[in-house]
């Protein structure tokens, strides 16, 4: 099937514009470009440079406030019709470009959805609108003894939706799993309009998972307009440890060898001897050297305390050093420190995160290949490259490049171009899987083909099924 190409006219628009307001009312749809502006950029490194240059790598014409699911479906429909792209929006903390419009059109801010519309205390799960704020959910979450531990650093900013729309993860994933292990079920907004519900729950018999085609699909499908959560409640005990270990080879064999003894932290937060030094130590306000590695235990406080001793014990006989527990307790109370001055950077600097995910019969080959690409290659231009581990699974485990350029000069974009294409390159050479937990946006979208190979083209044509006017969120990942 062969979509038609999505293009704008200024009748086009004009037309759209007097549908919208007839539909979802006037006070809800934005044509006025200094309100359009803080639309024009998510936290994706090229979107902000592009923006303060003043030349946004996208830019909508029309922002529709979404205050309600039928206003979602409406703004679908009316879009499909005129043949407009429409970008879904909601807390704007994407690191990807996922929500730039990269294509102009409609912009759909989701934050008017902000209804708690269930907390099933007798089931462990929370059913909420798309535009809820992760911050707020939890508080309300924790004031009933509950948590949604999901916990990621843009908690301040991210929304329901986008947590399931980036498929990301949060500090706790290793006990609790990614956000795809914690979604029982979905509806969605289809770009003919309709709104669809997915099976209730995701242990069934009754064909594929719907749920998890949208999961991590960005928007190119569909708008999400609520999920329904798992919840687990409030850990009686939580402790902390911190160990430093003589290699980050021993410092993966012992973490491997504690989940395959079925231990379940629910922080290792592994960092290796540049980031121990530059991005650890700076956060908890202590000079650290070698591979520092924190960790916590929780739930009843016998058994976070047993799996804390068992783990340490396993920790030492790979010739780990125990450290002050005070190190991991610090951390936790500072751990969204580390994505805000000073200790994050801001413009002229270009810096970037480049995950792998890989088995641990390749995370070695992996780490080392990044570093090789990106490390020495660049030291002439001053990048320095920061590595931690922080989602573990029983196969395999992640490494989160964090590289920092303190001045990318004239040429800033075309470097930052060149340290992905090299790092990402570096990753699938060696055998590993690009990203693990931010999604892919512009960012990764030329590399989609890398990755997937042929199975890219099933995905498209999926994509042409459900959107074969092609309004969804065009550009991002590559289909």
């Amino acid at each position: 099937m062969q979509g038609r190409d999505v293009s704008l006219s200024a009748t086009g628009t004009e037309a759209l514009v007097g549908d919208l307001r007839d539909a979802v009312g006037a006070d809800a749809v934005v044509t006025d470009p200094v309100r359009l502006e803080p639309y024009s950029a998510d936290t994706y490194w090229k979107a902000l440079a592009a923006r303060a240059a003043g030349t946004p790598l996208g830019r909508a014409e029309i922002a529709v406030l979404a205050r309600s699911e039928d206003d979602v479906a409406a703004t679908l429909r009316l879009a499909n019709r005129h043949l407009v792209p429409v970008v879904p929006w909601g807390g704007g903390s994407g690191s990807q470009g996922g929500a730039v419009a990269a294509g102009g059109g409609v912009v759909l801010d989701l934050t008017g959805l902000d209804k708690v519309v269930e907390v099933d205390e007798r089931s462990l799960t929370v059913t909420a609108e798309a535009g809820v704020n992760g911050r707020r959910l939890e508080r309300e979450l924790n004031e009933r003894g509950l948590m949604l531990p999901h916990y990621p650093a843009s908690v301040d900013l991210a929304t329901v939706g986008g947590y399931v729309a980036a498929r990301g993860s949060g500090v706790l994933s290793t006990r609790y799993g990614k956000i795809e292990d914690l979604v029982l079920s979905l509806r969605v907004a289809v770009p003919t309009g309709e709104l669809i519900d997915t099976v209730r729950v995701p242990r069934h018999a009754v064909g594929p998972d719907l749920t998890q085609l949208f999961v991590g699909s960005e928007g190119t499908l569909g708008v999400i307009t609520r999920a329904t959560l798992q919840l687990v409640p409030l850990p009686a005990a939580r402790r902390f440890e911190a160990v430093s270990f003589p290699s980050l080879e021993e410092g993966i064999a012992a973490i491997r060898a504690a989940l395959a003894r079925g231990y379940r932290p629910s922080v290792v937060r592994m960092y290796d001897e540049v980031a121990t030094r530059l991005s650890l130590g700076p956060v908890v306000g202590e000079d650290l050297d070698g591979v520092c590695t924190l960790l916590c235990f929780e739930g009843d406080a016998g058994v976070a305390d047993a799996e804390a001793d068992g783990v340490i014990a396993l920790a030492v006989a790979h010739g780990a050093s125990v450290l002050p527990r005070r190190l991991g307790e610090i951390w936790w109370d500072r751990r969204y420190d580390f994505y805000r001055p000073p200790h994050h950077p801001e413009l002229p600097a270009i810096w970037g995160t480049i995950e792998a995910v890989a088995t641990y019969s390749r995370i070695h080959d992996v780490y080392r290949a990044v570093r090789a690409a990106i490390d020495g290659p660049y030291a002439a231009e001053g990048l320095t490259l920061r590595v931690h581990l922080s989602h573990w699974y029983p196969w395999g485990t992640m490494i989160y490049g964090r590289f920092v350029v303190p001045d990318g000069g004239p040429d800033a974009t075309a470097l930052h171009d060149r340290i992905w294409a090299d790092g990402v390159h570096a990753i699938l050479a060696a055998g590993g899987v690009m990203n693990d937990h931010h999604g892919v946006g512009l960012k990764l979208a030329p590399y989609m083909r890398d990755q997937y190979g042929p199975a890219l083209d099933t995905l498209r044509r999926i994509k042409e099924s459900l959107d074969p006017n092609r309004i969804m969120n065009p550009g991002k990942l590559d289909l």
